[in-house]
């Protein structure tokens, strides 16, 4: 998560889940580098719409492949 706590749209902390802990990170550095990554995967990311067609084709898909098999 990129948390900002001002006007401006700049992160001032990075938080992150691991398996056993949270780390929070307010180095410059490092937040730049998480929200480059963050706005990578942003961009990759499906629109909610493309995401819904997309688990509908899925379902149908599924749904065939099991009468197949039956």
């Amino acid at each position: 998560m990129l948390f900002n706590f001002g006007p401006e749209p700049a992160p001032e902390a990075v938080a992150y889940d691991t398996t056993t802990s949270t780390v929070l990170l307010e180095d410059l550095a490092e937040m730049a580098n998480h929200a480059q990554i963050f706005e990578s995967l942003r961009s990759a990311a499906l629109t909610p719409d493309q995401s819904i067609a997309f688990m509908r084709r899925t379902m149908k898909e599924l749904s065939e492949s099991e009468k197949d098999a039956q």
